[in-house]
């Protein structure tokens, strides 16, 4: 004999616990676009990078290196003040390591990883004791930990190993009720792309042809990753976990990459 389950309603859905919002990587490019969303709609952030990140009024900034225990134990202490964690935004990201499985240093695969693989898990376990039922961590991946992008190794390796460490993060945590979901953004107008464009020696056709990766045919723009990861964090997102969003135009419906880095 089975149970009828009551149908839920709106009014079931969690409130999004009160707590900081901590955002890594956040002085440029998708993290800043983050910070600036959470505080504009009212949250209380802490934005974190290795230089400060810029001045919001009336929220917190820290510089910290999340790839160190001292960094993270410095996030710590300030969430502990704060009074807890409602969402953690892994963010921060390396990409200096370039080169192909034969090429990459040993110093560069390890430094890629520690950043972009290893820092989401320890700053997670390292703040959760402070992340109450129903907060949420949403790690920024890319479609670069979808499928991978030649002379790229380390990125696409660690980029790739963050989007299945948010599947079983959402696993491990279910229990506490904390959620764990990740963007996969496409190409992105960062500062780091705009520059690398600029960089190019025909910047008018590298611009095209980042464009055409993409099925809308153009760069996405921080703010609209933002928008996804806000969506993640908030109560209206509070039975989906475990989820890998694409916030790329497109780009991996059509499966097609031509070697420009994201």
């Amino acid at each position: 004999m089975t149970r009828a389950r009551r149908a839920s309603s709106s009014a079931d859905l969690p409130a999004a616990p009160p707590g900081l919002v901590v955002v890594t990587g956040a002085a440029r490019g998708i993290g800043r676009a983050i910070s600036e969303l959470y505080a504009e709609r009212g949250h209380r952030v802490l934005g974190v990078d290795l230089i400060l990140p810029p001045a919001l009024r009336g929220h917190l900034r820290l510089r910290a290196d999340v790839s160190t225990a001292a960094g993270r134990e410095r996030i710590v202490r300030v969430a502990r003040d704060e009074g807890g964690v409602a969402v953690l935004v892994n963010n921060a990201a390396f990409q200096g390591a370039p080169g192909s499985v034969l090429e990459v240093s040993e110093r560069g695969w390890s430094r890629t990883l520690s950043v972009n693989l290893t820092a989401p898990l320890l700053l997670t376990r390292a703040l959760i004791d402070l992340m109450p039922p129903g907060s949420a961590v949403v790690n920024v991946a890319s479609v670069q930990g979808l499928f991978a992008e030649q002379n790229n190794a380390a990125y696409n390796a660690s980029k790739g190993g963050l989007v299945n460490l948010t599947r079983a993060m959402s696993l491990d945590l279910a229990p506490r009720g904390v959620r764990v979901n990740a963007v996969a953004p496409g190409a992105i107008a960062t500062e780091s792309v705009l520059a690398a464009i600029a960089d190019s020696d025909d910047p008018q056709q590298t611009r095209r042809d980042y464009e055409d990766l993409h099925a809308l045919r153009r760069l996405g723009e921080p703010r609209e990753v933002a928008q996804a990861v806000y969506f993640l964090g908030s109560a209206e997102a509070s039975f989906l976990t475990g989820a890998i969003v694409p916030v790329d135009g497109g780009m991996t419906a059509s499966f097609m990459m031509a070697g420009r880095p994201v």
